[in-house]
């Protein structure tokens, strides 16, 4: 008589730090569900991958940059006034793409530095002063993290358990 179920190895594999049972492919006629596997070291949690999402939170003529001065910090100004109706946030990681390609790239929103017509940066992030007119086709993007999410082992956590 030939065995229509495969033999229990081609559907499990055992954890290489604690020896746990692990499914790595689905048991048929089983609800337990197949263990996500990982190789970022013993019990390391791997880094979030930043990505810039495709979707434009605004994209304007009217968008003009200020260099920091003293204690000022770098400012995005926007002569109609728009970004309270974008939904900035303060601490919100932003991209910034221009026709001119001078302030191209990837600042953050100072914890309180949304107004209607200005986006304060945070400290750290520094601007070249420019115009509307210079600048061009402003888009600002939102920026946000692909989380890695794993589970590894379920016994003793490790992610270190690929087979």
């Amino acid at each position: 008589m030939v065995d229509s179920v495969k033999n229990r190895d081609h559907y499990t594999y055992r954890c290489q730090v604690c020896g746990f049972e692990n499914v790595k492919k689905r048991i048929p006629h089983s609800g337990v569900p197949v263990t996500k596997l990982g190789d970022y070291g013993s019990n390391a949690t791997p880094t979030p991958q930043a990505y810039t999402e495709t979707d434009t939170m605004i994209s304007v003529r009217t968008i003009s940059f200020q260099a920091v001065s003293g204690s000022t910090p770098a400012k995005i100004l926007d002569s109609h006034n728009k970004f309270g109706e974008a939904h900035f946030k303060g601490g919100m990681p932003i991209n910034v793409s221009t026709a001119s390609g001078t302030n191209d790239g990837d600042y953050t929103i100072a914890s309180m530095g949304v107004l209607i017509g200005e986006l304060s940066l945070s400290s750290t992030d520094s601007l070249t002063t420019e115009t509307a007119a210079v600048a061009g086709l402003v888009s600002i993007y939102r920026r946000s993290y692909r989380p890695n999410i794993t589970n590894g082992c379920p016994l003793c956590g490790t992610l270190n358990s690929k087979l």
